[in-house]
C-alpha cells in the first residue's frame, strides 16, 4: 500500500532533495596539507594553511555553510611547493591576538530539542525518545514532554525547590549545590519563548540509574536534568587565542593556529558536551603559550590527494529541525511522521558507512565483534524516491496549480499559518476549511489524470533491492569508507587457550579409545539397546 500525508510526504521530500544533490554531484580532485608544530608545552598542534581564495576548496560534505575545508587547495603545484619548503624550515609566530567570548546557557527544554538530542547524541529514534519520555512522565520523574515553550514561568516556577532535590546526586549534586548557594532568587532566568502551551521539560524528582530503569530511560532523564541545571547557570567564558605564523624562509603569514581555553565553566559544568563543540583544549593551558617571535619546530609535513565528496544524507535530528523550521507537524506529531516514512518503506536508516542500523538489543545479547554504528542517516528507498516522481516533485515548485505542490513543504506551512490566523480571529474557520478542501481535491484530480500507464510502468521499473541501491550510492561517495578493525579475524589469548584446551582433551580421548580404555559410542549405544530389550 502506498500512502500520502500532508506531513509525512513533505518530510520525505527533504530526504529526496538531498538524494538528488548527491546524485548530481560531480567530484573534483584536490590536495590537503597536514602540518603540525610542536609548542613549548610539548604538545603538537595542527596549523591551518591560509589558502588563496581562488584555490580554496568549499566544504561540500558537511553542508553546514561554514566555509572552506581547512588546508585544502585545488592547486597541486602550490601544495607541493609549500611542503617542499616546510620540510627544511621552521615556523615563526608573527602575531598573537586573544579575544574573550561568552556563550549563553541553553533555554528551557522543549520537545523538538529533546528529539534532536535523542537522535544525535543518544542514538535513539525520535519515536523511541518520545515513548521513553512519556513513561518517565507517567512515573513522575519529568514534567509533560510535549511542549513548544522554552521559557520558564517567572512567577509560578520555583527553581530552588527543584535544585534541593538534586543536591545529593552523585552525578550532578555538586552543580546543583553550587547553583543553590549562588542563586539569590527562586525566579528562573528570563530567556526563551513562551508559546502559551505547557512549560519546558524539567525533572520533577531526583533519581538514580536504578530508579528510572537504566538504559534509554536513564539517558533521557540525565539529559533532561543536565539541560535544566545548565539553563539556570551562568555563561560559559572562553578565550580564543589566534596566532599567525610564517615559514622561517618567508615573511608572508601563511598559517594560523587557534587555542580555546576555558576561563569560567558556567553551564558547561552540567553540560560537558559543550566544551567539545567549542573546541576547548583539554586540561590547563597557559594563555601565554604563544608569543610573537617564537620559533616552532614542524614535526609533520604531509600532503594527501583527495576528491570532493557529495553532501551526506540527512540525519534524523536534521530532519526534525527542518520540519520545525518549515512548520511541518507539531511537537506532538513530528516523531510519528519521521517513524512513518521509515516504517512504510520510503526511507531506510543506515550508519555513516551505509550499513543498515541494527535493532537495539539488551547488553547481554550484544556481540563485541560487531563494530559500533555511528549516525542515523535517512536514505530514501527506491520506493520513496520514485513515489515523489509520480507527484512530479521539484524542490523549487512554485505553480499553485501543480500537483507537485502536494509534496512540497510550503503547503503545510501555509495551512499552519492559516490555523494561527483562525486562532487570532483574522479569518473564518469555515472559509479556510472550504478553501483547503477545494485546493486538495483539485490537486488530487490533476494527479490522477497525470498517472498514465506509461508513468506507472516507469514507477515499477525504478524499484530495486535495497542492497543494490546502497551499493550504487556507495559508489557515488555518499557514505564514509569502511575501516577494517585490527581485531577482526584475530583471536584473543583466552579464545586461543580455550581452543587449545579443547583440542588437547579430544586428542587424549581418542588415544584412550585406541587402547580400549573407553568404549566407542556406537558400541555403548548397542549395548544399552540390548539391555533395554531384555
Amino acid at each position: 500500500m502506498i500512502s500520502y500525508g500532508p506531513c509525512q510526504t513533505p518530510a520525505l521530500s527533504f530526504c529526496v532533495d538531498r538524494l538528488r544533490e548527491i546524485e548530481s554531484f560531480v567530484p573534483e580532485r584536490y590536495w590537503k596539507i597536514d602540518l603540525q608544530a610542536k609548542l613549548p608545552d610539548g604538545n603538537s598542534y595542527s596549523l591551518k594553511w591560509r589558502v588563496p581564495t581562488d584555490d580554496a576548496v568549499i566544504d561540500t560534505r558537511s553542508k553546514r555553510g561554514d566555509g572552506n575545508e581547512e588546508g585544502a587547495t585545488f592547486s597541486h603545484q602550490s601544495a607541493r611547493e609549500l611542503i617542499e619548503r616546510a620540510k627544511c624550515a621552521d615556523v615563526i609566530v608573527k602575531k598573537v591576538t586573544s579575544t574573550s567570548e561568552s556563550i549563553k546557557p541553553p533555554n528551557g527544554l522543549n520537545t523538538v530539542a529533546l528529539l534532536e538530542a535523542g537522535s544525535k547524541a543518544m542514538g535513539m529514534s525520535p519515536k523511541t525518545v518520545m515513548s521513553v519520555a512519556e513513561k518517565l512522565y507517567s512515573a513522575g520523574f519529568i514534567s509533560y514532554p510535549r511542549t513548544e515553550t522554552t521559557r520558564y514561568d517567572p512567577n509560578g516556577f520555583d527553581a530552588r525547590s527543584l535544585l534541593r532535590e538534586h543536591c545529593s546526586s552523585a552525578e550532578w549534586g555538586k552543580s546543583a549545590s553550587y547553583l543553590l548557594r549562588t542563586r539569590k532568587t527562586s525566579k528562573p532566568p528570563n530567556r526563551g519563548k513562551d508559546c502559551g502551551d505547557h512549560p519546558p521539560i524539567t525533572p520533577l524528582k531526583a533519581a538514580n540509574r536504578g530508579n528510572v530503569g537504566g538504559g534509554a530511560a536513564w539517558r533521557v532523564y540525565e539529559y533532561v536534568v543536565r539541560n535544566f541545571l545548565g539553563s539556570l547557570h551562568n555563561d560559559l567564558q572562553i578565550t580564543r587565542t589566534k596566532a599567525v605564523l610564517a615559514l622561517s624562509d618567508s615573511d608572508e603569514a601563511e598559517f594560523e593556529i587557534e587555542l580555546v581555553t576555558v576561563d569560567s565553566l558556567g553551564f558547561a559544568d552540567a553540560c560537558r558536551w559543550v566544551l567539545r563543540d567549542v573546541g576547548a583544549v583539554q586540561g590547563k593551558v597557559d594563555k601565554d603559550l604563544l608569543q610573537e617571535g617564537q620559533r616552532l619546530k614542524l614535526v609533520k609535513a604531509g600532503i594527501e590527494e583527495k576528491k570532493t565528496m557529495p553532501p551526506r544524507f540527512l540525519q534524523e535530528h536534521e530532519l526534525i529541525r527542518l520540519m520545525d523550521t518549515n512548520r511541518i507537524g507539531t511537537d506532538a506529531s513530528m516523531a510519528v511522521h519521521v517513524s512513518n516514512i521509515v516504517d512504510r518503506g520510503y526511507v531506510m536508516l543506515v550508519d555513516e558507512t551505509g550499513v543498515a542500523l541494527r535493532p537495539p538489543r539488551p547488553p547481554s545479547q550484544r556481540k563485541n565483534s560487531l563494530p559500533r554504528q555511528i549516525g542515523r542517516y535517512m536514505v530514501p528507498t527506491p520506493l520513496g524516491s520514485n513515489l515523489l516522481k509520480l507527484f512530479g516533485h521539484e524542490e523549487d515548485a512554485t505553480e499553485i496549480e501543480s500537483p507537485a505542490l502536494l509534496s512540497h513543504p510550503s503547503i503545510r506551512r501555509q495551512m499552519e499559518q492559516e490555523v494561527k490566523e483562525i486562532a487570532m480571529e483574522n479569518i473564518e474557520k469555515d472559509f479556510c476549511l472550504e478553501k483547503n478542501l477545494d485546493w486538495f481535491e483539485k490537486r488530487y484530480t490533476e494527479l490522477e489524470r497525470s498517472l498514465t500507464y506509461e508513468r506507472v510502468g516507469k514507477f515499477g521499473q525504478g524499484l530495486r533491492s535495497s542492497n543494490d541501491y546502497l551499493r550504487y550510492l556507495a559508489k557515488l561517495g555518499a557514505f564514509e569508507p569502511k575501516i577494517n578493525t585490527p581485531n577482526k579475524g584475530k583471536q584473543t589469548k583466552q579464545t586461543q587457550q580455550k581452543k587449545h584446551t579443547g583440542t588437547k582433551k579430544r586428542q587424549t580421548y581418542n588415544h584412550k579409545r585406541k587402547k580400549g580404555n573407553i568404549k566407542g559410542r556406537t558400541k555403548n549405544k548397542a549395548h544399552k539397546a540390548q539391555t533395554k530389550f531384555r
